[in-house]
């Protein structure tokens, strides 16, 4: 007697789906199912036995030889393929992955065949799933449906011909929201295979290989002599699989041949966003949380439960949302479904009477409901001693040891790194960027903290940042070694000093010790061949903060401080002729390098250091040649520093602004001399007492010419600024004449009381 065979094609993450799957699995009670997964993945679906594993995970598959090619395969508790797994293992029936192994396809692109997406449920284009709403027809328009719209979208041509804008919720209304019913899926099979007929859309190279692999696989299966056989496989794939023996030949020359390439496999936590449709996931749904809810829960009571959970979520935000407020939405979620014609309210009628009741007509209010208990924030556990690479065992061991749970969720991070814990914890997140893997990122330290002890980060870890560890691990078996070797060749690949400054800065940080000597021998061969001032300027910054703070981080910086020593003399004195010969645009970056340098030179508290850098800046601001806006901002910083006395300061301001002088290096001067904001001269009163009196001193016809340069320089600030600047000047002009008020005296009015006043005091007045 021939098998029994039975199709039964399922959309990828529909509850709807899971539930008629596990129905018409309990009819038919196969021997075998046939499950649409990579080959090479079904060794893996026996950890579904494991009770540690709680679904959302994902099924990583991955080239240890090249970890750029991997693919996650997403299961959910809703998920139909999950549910068949499930199913086998409680039944004894047997499970059998019969798509395409990910060891051709890996093979395939290594051998530069067309590069497809390697996403299972995204390898076909939107046939399993329904795709995006196609635009409404115009309103004076009939119901004309495109013949290219069968061609590229089927599935929503055949919800348009249903009277459906969007395919989705065509899908979900008729599918996803159905009792389980075995007879579901005769439907569904009927309607692909209308669609492929009558379609005719021809397929991708990766999809006819896949579906080759896949009545290859049944053949094989079926002269197994299993008496029932359960294919368990996309809607759109179930039409091809209905006859073994179709193109029989062809697959066989189609198969014949193919390389395969190693693949290695091991689940990972998942998370419902990451298996929404707002996250990207071609296969993804709208609204994770509900259609678990949907799954789980009875359907008479399916609708309750929702909004019921939302009036908690919001009480607990302090928001009103009583119990009749979640009665009067439950009726008016029922009323708007009856009204569209519908057997169960949907996520958009429940989202319309949430905001309706509970929200107050105001949508804005419900973001906790839309972010958990629509997209859900749940996310899944996998069992300890999953296969891993060397370098994830040594970073889940890290994390356990400094207590840094990885979680999807954004978290801030504070450290002391007076603590060892703490010290250790901020090598770790180091280290791991100069890998790439972004687990967290620095923030800026609060007002007061910044350069001490202390260091701020947001931590997030995503599911799909294990492709980064993945990607990481050819640099290394431990974090340590990984990030040394990956650091070390960026310095041999960085062609200028800033990279390699930075990179030292960064290694620094990060305690990497093998990687210091390599750093520090390309810094001083770079240093040594390099004549450009601006490289010299910008390598200056990161090796001044590793000087001042590396005692903080306990490590040794003498190797730095050598560098040190040979860059500032030489920056010094090339800095002069760098800063002649410049256009404004020229001079503009080179001017945020002069300031950062600055900053660099005071941080350093170095006697030899600053004094070598103010003569450079003296030069700067007296050359003929110099820029003016680089020749102000230098007459500046000297002021600033205490190295140039108010007087020399006037004579510079009065020289650079005098008529002779051209109108652009006037302007670019001044510029350059106020370069900042206005609170800068607000609370430097020095600065401000400058100007106020050299402006004070000058003729009128002299103030006239300078009026405009100064209107240039003072339009950078801002109008509160400027008006604290009006309001500080008309103070201090206020204050000579109250003093003049009030030693003002009438003398003939006083000589009349003299008289008396001896006679009072007996003496002469």
């Amino acid at each position: 007697m021939p098998p029994d065979l039975r199709l039964f094609g399922i959309r990828h993450h529909g509850p709807g789906s899971a539930a008629s799957l596990l129905a018409a699995l309990d009819t038919f009670r196969p021997d075998i199912v046939l499950l649409e997964c990579p080959a090479d993945g079904e060794a893996a679906l026996a950890t579904l036995r494991d009770p540690a594993l709680v679904p959302p995970v994902a099924l990583l598959l991955h080239n240890p030889r090249q970890p750029g090619q991997a693919t996650f395969l997403p299961f959910a508790e809703f998920s139909p393929e999950w549910q068949a797994v499930r199913w086998c293992q409680r039944e004894g029936a047997h499970v059998r992955c019969f798509d395409l192994p990910m060891a051709i396809r890996f093979a395939r692109e290594e051998l530069g065949s067309e590069k497809e997406e390697l996403m299972l449920d995204e390898a076909v284009p939107q046939e399993d799933a329904p795709p995006e709403a196609a635009p409404a027809p115009d309103d004076n328009s009939t119901f004309l449906i495109p013949d290219s719209q069968l061609t590229h979208d089927p599935v929503a041509y055949l919800a348009r011909l249903a009277g459906y804008a969007d395919s989705e919720q065509w899908w979900e209304t008729h599918l996803e929201h159905a009792p389980g019913n075995a007879d579901t899926f005769a439907l569904v099979l009927e309607l692909m295979t209308a669609l492929r007929e009558e379609s005719q859309r021809p397929e991708t190279a990766e999809t006819l290989l896949r579906e080759a692999y896949m009545r290859e696989t049944l053949r094989a299966t079926l002269a197994q002599g299993y008496p029932r056989v359960a294919v368990v496989c996309g809607a759109w794939h179930a039409p091809v699989l209905t006859d073994p023996n179709f193109q029989k030949k062809e697959d066989k020359a189609l198969l014949k041949g193919l390389k395969k390439a190693p693949v290695e496999a091991t689940w990972l936590p998942w998370t419902y966003e990451r298996l929404s449709t707002s996250a990207g996931y071609g296969a993804g749904v709208l609204s994770p949380a509900w259609y678990e809810l949907l799954f789980t829960t009875p359907r008479a009571e399916v609708v309750t439960q929702w909004m019921v959970r939302a009036a908690r979520l919001l009480r607990a935000q302090d928001l009103a949302a009583s119990s009749a407020h979640a009665i009067e939405a439950v009726r008016l979620a029922t009323t708007l479904a009856a009204v569209r014609g519908l057997s169960l309210p949907g996520i958009e009628e429940l989202q319309e009477a949430a905001v309706a009741l509970l929200g107050g007509g105001y949508a804005e209010g419900l973001a906790v409901v839309q972010r958990e208990l629509v997209l859900g924030e749940k996310l899944g556990e996998v069992p300890p001693g999953q296969p891993a690479t060397p370098l994830q065992q040594d970073l889940s061991q890290q994390q356990r040891a400094l207590r840094l749970k990885p979680e999807p969720s954004r978290k801030p991070l504070a450290l002391d790194l007076r603590q060892e814990t703490h010290l250790l914890r901020s090598h770790l997140l180091h280290r791991l960027r100069l890998l790439a893997i972004n687990w967290g990122r620095q923030q800026r330290v609060a007002e007061g903290k910044a350069g001490t002890f202390h260091e701020e980060w947001e931590l997030e870890w995503p599911p799909e940042m294990a492709l980064a560890v993945l990607d990481a691990g050819r640099w290394g078996n431990t974090v340590l070694a990984a990030a040394a070797a990956r650091a070390t060749a960026r310095a041999a690949e960085a062609p200028t000093l800033p990279a390699v400054s930075q990179l030292l800065d960064e290694a620094l940080r990060a305690d990497l010790g093998p990687a210091i000597g390599p750093l520090v021998a390309r810094l001083e061969t770079l240093a040594a061949d390099t004549r450009d001032v601006t490289h010299l300027l910008g390598a200056l910054p990161p090796l001044a903060q590793v000087l001042r703070y590396g005692n903080v981080r306990r490590t040794d910086t003498s190797q730095v401080a050598q560098v040190v020593a040979q860059l500032v003399p030489r920056l010094a004195i090339g800095l002069p002729a760098a800063c002649a010969g410049l256009d404004t645009e020229a001079a503009q970056p080179l001017l945020e390098q002069l300031e950062a340098t600055h900053a660099a030179i005071r941080l350093l508290e170095d006697a030899r250091h600053a004094a070598d850098w103010y003569a450079a800046l003296a030069a700067v601001a007296r050359g003929a040649t110099s820029n003016g806006l680089l020749a102000g901002a230098a007459t500046r910083l000297l002021f600033d520093a205490q190295q140039a006395t108010a007087d020399d300061t006037a004579t510079a301001l009065g020289l650079a602004l005098a008529p002779a002088q051209p109108t652009t290096y006037a302007t670019a001067w001044i510029a350059g001399f106020l370069r900042g904001s206005g609170l800068v001269l607000i609370h430097h009163r020095p600065l401000f007492d400058l100007l106020d009196t050299w402006l004070g001193g000058l003729a009128e016809e002299v103030f006239r010419e300078i009026v405009p340069l100064l209107r240039r320089a003072f339009a950078e600030f801002s109008a509160p600024e400027r008006r604290q600047l009006l309001e500080l000047a008309a103070a201090d002009a206020a204050a000579p004449r109250a003093a003049a008020e009030v030693l003002a005296f009438d003398w003939a009015r006083g000589a009349r009381v003299l008289p008396v006043l001896r006679q009072l005091v007996g003496a002469y007045i």
